[in-house]
């Protein structure tokens, strides 16, 4: 495939990049971190509340995220989703994926968040560093 991203690409990067942009209230779209402070904010939903010692949600409000709110086709993505409240829903997991690849996925079973932020921009159809990262992170729990 051609690493050169297309002309609407190189324009959305840069309107991403720009002060406005950062400065912007967009919910789904304008949250700045490294994949630690994701991971460490989204452990409080995958272990019932309590991140470190510290109850920041109840169990209940932890729970509620992955309560079903729409299931059947998204209009937008034109396939079959789960959603829960901010987070799409995939079996007993949740979670979400960022523009350019970027992702966070929690696993209240296994007490566990793992999230991937890039540092550039690529088209996410054909990168699967952030799902490599998850399936290690599940190979990590194997015989503990």
């Amino acid at each position: 495939p051609d690493p050169t991203p297309s002309s609407a690409t190189e324009f959305r990067l840069r309107d991403a990049n720009a002060t406005a942009w950062r400065r912007g209230q967009i919910p789904a779209a304008s949250g700045f971190g490294n994949a630690r402070s994701v991971a460490l904010v989204q452990s409080a939903l995958a272990c019932a509340g309590t991140v470190r010692g510290v109850r920041l949600l109840s169990a209940a409000g932890a729970a509620r995220a992955r309560e079903e709110q729409f299931s059947g086709e998204d209009r937008v993505i034109g396939m079959p989703q789960r959603y829960g409240l901010g987070y799409g829903l995939f079996g007993t997991t949740f979670g979400w994926g960022g523009w350019g690849g970027s992702l966070v996925m929690i696993d209240p079973d296994a007490r566990m968040a793992v999230a991937y932020t890039t540092n550039q921009m690529r088209e996410p159809a054909e990168d699967t560093r952030g799902l490599d990262l998850v399936m290690s992170a599940y190979d990590g729990l194997q015989g503990l």
